[in-house]
């Protein structure tokens, strides 16, 4: 399973909401929420496909400036 940690800044003032949107996002985890507009998050998806929808997702977010991937990794599954 494809594991990511992103960085996503946005607009003036608009990290908390923001983040509240990104908690309805299945496959999307908010860590902290940075003082200057930025949100520190992970993303899993069951493939990289799903992966990238969900970032694709964020950047379509109303007040996302940009997502950059900051870590990835794919974890395998216990057998």
């Amino acid at each position: 399973m494809p594991v990511s940690g992103v960085l996503i800044s946005c607009a003036e003032g608009a990290a908390p909401d923001v983040s509240r949107k990104i908690a309805d996002i299945g496959g999307v985890e908010v860590h902290g929420v940075i003082q200057d507009n930025r949100i520190v998050a992970v993303v899993e998806g069951e493939t990289v496909d799903d992966e990238v929808a969900r970032v694709t997702e964020l950047q379509h977010l109303e007040g996302v400036l940009s997502v950059s991937l900051a870590y990835h990794n794919f974890e395998d599954d216990e057998p």
